[in-house]
């Protein structure tokens, strides 16, 4: 079973360039493989429902330009051909309000979409039969709206979203219905046309083939969204598992402000690193203390520590250790004192920290009674003499933690070496409090006058201390107060963390998260969903609102133009797809000018644009090529220079933004070019002889060099390419496209006009000229639509991505500094057992058979006349020098125990020390200013 803490990255480029087969069913494996088919049916309903109220007011706007179209150019108006156009914008919304429902079957929805297609169709064809009867003549008619309506089909409507097959029967169904219809005007007609018919027929196909790829590339798009959304959950699940049992950990050893310090400076030290240039050289020095003017500290100490340490084996010694202070840290926690540190059998515990209670001297008195009283019950049941010989004393202290590296946490002060006095001068079993301590004590205490001992110690003589001795409590005490929310405490030995953090319950968290994900992705701020909770509709306004502040909604354009830039120079890995979809749609041009006889020479330059298609395609699918024989990795490069050569310009088409769009326009006006060619070839004045030839004889007035629907049919092609180019900026494929347009309605109106004006119309109400220019515009009018909503949706998937990314970078960092604190702290094989579940109190040991130890004290040190400023220095050059002792035989800080620093040697290091995990050092300026506060603080 893999780790919880780490998931493939399965929409990664690097991840899906790697892989065999075809990237979409990769993308559709995975899903099935983790559960997600769920969530991808919920987007995939969601993107529908948007998608029905957006084709339903595509089509509203059609009807309206088409009707003002031909109220305003022609001038014999059949209003009864003007019917159909109202039929359908008055029945197309009750025909789809049943796919605005999230209740409603598929199978409602293929119904729905199959009466919407051929109601459209129906409507188109019987607008230009309806006009033909009313003429009462026959007259050449090719229909308006077959290519949107095939559009629609495949991108738009309910069906579009299910199973695809559905949509191909009905695309089918659709392409053969406007092929009879073409079939029967020219049968009505007497202008049957076996080459015309093929183009047609050719030019449907094409059409399908196109649009089906959209379906292709949408379920890719959609499938990478779930994947990539459900990657940032999962990882957001393991970071805050990882974090909650790292940061759980960390506070049962330092207090929760000490670690929120440390965690804010080094988050903060992280976040300087990344932003400079030049490395840092400064050395960190920053003192982490707080001061605390009014705690009550205790010192106990073990009495015949050391005939205990001569007559017990030393795994018995560290059991009975480890049975004592476990018991004192739960008395501890009982009594609001924090355990600052043991060091052999000596116990420190301060009350009033992190936050300061009055009745702190009692909480303390109290738990040097019960740890007295825990001994003595120890000793007894393990028939041992073990007694304890305790100092409290009330005052003020410095806590924190000092040194560079190996930190704990512990306190500093003139009281703190008071109390220490107080342990060493006190008698066993009994509680030895300076006059401080005991006048903030109530009266249910039983004391006497403290030891001959302590009346004669220096220190406390100097210090003017009076002491006394505690013996017990009476009853009927006063409870403490609750514990502070604030505080943490219980001891690593007794620390446990209840989550598994299994790989199954992860997946499974994410699982359920991901659905709830679902529902606040953007589909494109549609007011058409129903029945939606109001908390979704909330989160997925907040969602697409936040993003709406991020972008131009007019131009689709990022504000910030780094992020627009970023989201345009991602990899296209369906750009070896899409130019084989352009080749294709090349070799139909090809076939529709061969099928109508254009000249040798213009064949044979089409033949040769397209020979050069054929190469770009070859370079662009020659990676996946040669995937497929042999796997690549950055070890296994292709010997042959050629091969390199080859598989370097493969990976330069998918990655460079520079590469992609040139080739992308480049194909787009060669495939333009084969389009036209025949027309531009074409010899003007013959073309304009002949038809007027024709015309006088009432012959087919069809140009001899070209036909004028063939052209517009090729042009159309070329246009629908751009719903399948992925790696393109929108403002590029529009500016192309409109530039395509804008040629075709030169072509159209200036140059060729003669011959455009005598071919067929698409509706009896508008000239010829105009019939083409409408049948390329309102196609121009839907793509611009599409493709603005579909940049649009892309954009928002692209920048969600960046905001979890983005929270995932500050978790990283949060998480960093916990490591690193931790690093500091504990062994990391240590704390790796303590992050897992463990039974109760069970004590954890290591054996090392042949270890050095080393105690270094301090001495002649004034605390109050030289500052912990220079204790810290000092610590931190001892620390330094750590590092120069790493070699065969490492050295390592065990910790530092007031003016004592103590080190070990044979510990195998290897364990203990990670140097990869350092502190960041800050900026030389922000390490000065942090010296002169802390200098002013301490000193």
């Amino acid at each position: 079973m893999s780790s919880p803490y780490y998931q493939e990255d399965v929409v990664a480029y690097r991840s899906l360039s790697t892989i065999k087969g075809l990237e979409w069913r990769h993308l559709k494996k995975k899903c099935r493989v983790l559960r997600l088919e769920t969530a991808c049916s919920r987007l995939r309903e969601m993107a529908m429902i948007s998608n029905v109220g957006r084709i339903m007011w595509h089509i509203e706007l059609l009807m309206i330009i088409h009707i003002i179209l031909i109220l305003s150019l022609a001038r014999d108006v059949v209003l009864v051909s003007l019917l159909p156009y109202f039929v359908v914008m008055v029945f197309t919304p009750f025909i789809m309000i049943g796919s605005m429902q999230d209740d409603v079957s598929s199978t409602m929805h293929k119904v729905i979409s199959w009466l919407m297609a051929s109601f459209l169709t129906f409507m188109d064809i019987f607008s230009d039969l309806l006009g033909a009867l009313h003429r009462g003549a026959a007259y050449p008619i090719v229909p308006n709206y077959d290519h949107v309506v095939l559009l629609c089909i495949y991108m738009a409507l309910p069906i579009a979203f299910f199973k695809v097959y559905s949509a191909y029967v009905l695309g089918f169904l659709v392409s053969l219905a406007y092929f009879c219809f073409v079939f029967y005007m020219q049968y009505r007609n007497d202008q049957v046309s076996f080459a015309l018919l093929v183009s047609y027929a050719i030019y449907l196909f094409i059409l399908n083939l196109i649009f089906s790829f959209f379906t292709v590339l949408r379920d890719y798009g959609l499938r990478r969204s779930i994947l990539s959304r459900y990657q940032l959950v999962y990882q957001n699940i393991v970071y805050k598992t990882v974090m909650k049992k790292e940061k759980a950990l960390l506070e049962s050893i330092l207090p929760r402000r000490m670690v929120r310090t440390l965690q804010e400076e080094i988050c903060n030290r992280i976040e300087d690193q990344d932003k400079s240039i030049a490395p840092l050289m400064s050395t960190s020095r920053k003192l982490f203390l707080e001061p605390y003017p009014e705690v009550t500290i205790l010192v106990a100490d073990m009495v015949n520590y050391t005939h205990l340490t001569t007559t017990l084996e030393a795994p018995q010694l560290v059991e009975i250790l480890h049975d004592l202070f476990v018991n004192f840290d739960l008395a501890a926690n009982r009594n609001r004192a924090m355990r600052i540190k043991f060091l052999g059998d000596a116990y420190n515990c301060v009350a009033g920290i992190p936050n300061y209670f009055p009745a702190h001297a009692s909480c303390c008195v109290d738990q040097a009674l019960e740890m007295i009283q825990i001994t003595q019950d120890i000793s007894g049941r393990r028939s041992l003499a073990i007694n304890l010989r305790i100092g409290v004393h009330s005052g003020e202290v410095f806590a924190g933690i000092i040194g560079h590296t190996k930190w704990q946490f512990d306190t500093w002060s003139k009281d703190v070496d008071i109390t220490n006095h107080l342990e060493t001068t006190g008698m066993p079993g009994l509680v030895h409090v300076s006059q401080r301590t005991l006048s903030m004590l109530d009266e249910h205490y039983v004391y006497m006058d403290g030891t001959e001992k302590a009346r004669n110690d220096p220190i406390l003589q100097k210090a003017g201390i009076r002491t006394y001795l505690v013996s017990s409590r009476l009853p009927d005490t006063v409870e403490p107060g609750e514990l502070d929310n604030d505080y943490s405490n219980a001891s690593v030995s007794s620390y446990r963390f209840s989550y598994t953090g299994s790989y199954e319950e992860i997946q499974i968290k994410a699982q359920r998260e991901m659905m709830k994900e679902v529902e606040q992705m953007t589909v494109g701020n549609c007011f058409l969903y129903c029945k939606r909770n109001r908390s979704s509709k909330q989160k997925a306004a907040s969602e697409e609102y936040m993003f709406n502040k991020r972008i131009h909604l007019i131009p689709g354009v990022f504000r910030r133009w780094k992020t627009e830039w970023a989201f345009h120079n991602q990899p296209d890995l369906m750009m070896k797809y899409t130019l084989l979809v352009m080749f294709c749609a090349g070799l139909a041009i090809l076939t529709i000018n061969w099928i109508e006889n254009a000249n040798y020479f213009d064949l044979y330059v089409m033949l040769g644009i397209l020979l050069l298609l054929l190469i770009l395609c070859f370079l662009a699918v020659f990676k996946k090529l040669r995937r497929q024989c042999k796997r690549l990795t950055p070890m296994s490069q292709p010997s042959f220079f050629l091969s390199r050569w080859l598989l370097r310009i493969s990976e330069r088409i998918e990655d460079s933004l520079f590469v992609r769009v040139p080739l992308t326009v480049l194909v787009l006006l060669l495939l333009y070019v084969m389009s036209s060619l025949a027309v531009f070839s074409c010899d003007v004045a013959k073309l304009e002889l002949g038809i007027i030839d024709a015309h006088l004889h009432n012959e087919k007035s069809y140009a001899e060099c070209f036909g004028p629907w063939t052209v517009t049919y090729s042009v159309v092609i070329v246009l629908s390419l751009l719903f399948i180019i992925l790696g393109c900026p929108l403002l590029i494929k529009m500016t192309v496209g409109l530039l395509i347009l804008g040629l075709h309605l030169g072509t159209i109106h200036l140059y060729y006009g003669f011959a455009f004006e005598r071919s067929e119309t698409t509706d009896l109400n508008l000239k010829a000229d105009y019939a083409h220019t409408w049948y390329l515009v309102a196609f121009f009018i839907i793509l611009v639509l599409r493709e603005r909503h579909i940049n649009y949706l892309k954009k928002a998937s692209y920048f969600m991505r960046v905001c979890y990314e983005e929270t995932h970078k500050q978790t990283d960092d949060k998480l960093r500094s916990i490591k690193i604190i931790m690093a500091n702290i504990l062994p990391s094989h240590v704390a790796e057992v303590y992050k897992v579940r463990r039974p109760n109190d069970q004590l954890y040991s290591e054996t090392f058979s042949k270890v050095a130890v080393m105690f270094a004290s301090i001495e002649n040190f004034n605390a109050d006349t030289a500052g912990l400023r220079i204790l810290h220095e000092i610590i931190c050059c001892f620390d330094d020098l750590l590092v120069n002792y790493q070699m065969r035989y490492k050295i390592e800080k065990i910790k530092v125990m007031g003016w004592t620093y103590m080190a070990a040697c044979g510990l195998e290091a290897d364990h203990y020390a990670d140097f990869s995990i350092d502190i960041p050092v800050k900026r030389p300026e922000a390490d000065s200013e942090a010296r002169r506060s802390a200098d002013c603080a301490f000193w």
